[in-house]
């Protein structure tokens, strides 16, 4: 199997892979959201059919590089509904402080004074 079924360059893709290394393992350090790190080791695994000119390994690096890429979508999508819910519990509470912090108040304007 002749190794030219990408686009572009060899040393490109090299880069490529690399700049993808770095990029998604420096938002798993900042994020820590497992999607992050999936695509931080799957799309540098986009250059192991270079070592091979066997089609069966072509094919296997493709379904292995597609699961990963479908994991990585589904764990974002979970992170991101997670990420909403605490956000929505963090405003709910902090307008409940609010609420507590105001019906104090009235309730110290209310009382009679002697």
């Amino acid at each position: 199997m002749d190794n030219s079924f990408f686009p572009i360059r060899f040393e490109m893709h090299i880069v490529l892979a690399l700049l993808a290394l770095l990029v998604f393992g420096m938002q798993f350090i900042r994020y820590r959201r497992p999607h992050h790190l999936i695509l931080a080791l799957a799309l540098p695994c986009t250059l192991l059919p270079y070592l091979s000119d066997s089609q069966q390994f072509f094919y296997a690096v493709g379904i292995g590089e597609a699961i990963a890429l479908i994991v990585a979508f589904v764990l974002g999508q979970i992170s991101a509904h997670k990420a909403e819910a605490e956000e929505r519990a963090a405003e709910e509470a902090e307008e409940a402080e609010n609420a507590e912090g105001e019906d104090a108040a009235e309730d110290a304007e209310e009382e009679p004074e002697e």
